[in-house]
């Protein structure tokens, strides 16, 4: 083999890896991730219906918007079906199962947009979200717990 062919194989080889190294863009974070299934509210009066469905995500850093540092999961929960109830809060309670640590946060926001950014630690993190709705004047109703598993 001719050096003129084989410094072409190497250049044919070598410079698109080259390139991978040298201009290697950030990674960005995995997308949210729902949990298991919509979190079922029942007993709410709102417009002839008793039922309505809230959605609940988690999404793993690092991710610069929003901001969520390696080791965090960020927990959203917005509406998943109509009707809507007036009001409410959610809460998440998790633990990793890799370490051990654990805890329990309301979601803060303007409801039914609500998130809240923890530090669960990086390893496998199971959560289940759940909550309680005020509609109105009406009694307070409930939000099923749903589960989800995430990796942080």
């Amino acid at each position: 083999m001719s050096v003129t062919r084989t410094a072409g194989v190497f250049a044919a080889i070598g410079l698109p890896i080259a390139a991978s190294v040298m201009f290697a863009g950030v990674a960005s974070a995995d997308p949210p991730h729902p949990f298991g299934g919509a979190a079922v509210t029942i007993g709410c009066p709102n417009q002839g219906s008793l039922a309505s469905l809230t959605g609940l995500t988690g999404q793993s850093g690092p991710e610069a918007n929003p901001p969520i540092a390696k080791g965090d999961i960020r927990f959203d929960s917005f509406p998943a079906a109509a009707p809507v109830p007036a009001a409410g809060q959610v809460t998440v309670a998790w633990v990793n199962t890799d370490t051990g640590k654990s805890g329990i946060v309301d979601l803060v926001g303007t409801y039914p947009y609500l998130s809240a950014t923890v530090n669960t630690g990086v390893g496998n993190v199971v959560a289940t979200a759940f909550g309680s709705i005020n509609w109105g004047s009406s009694p307070i109703c409930q939000s099923n717990p749903t589960i989800g598993r995430f990796i942080a």
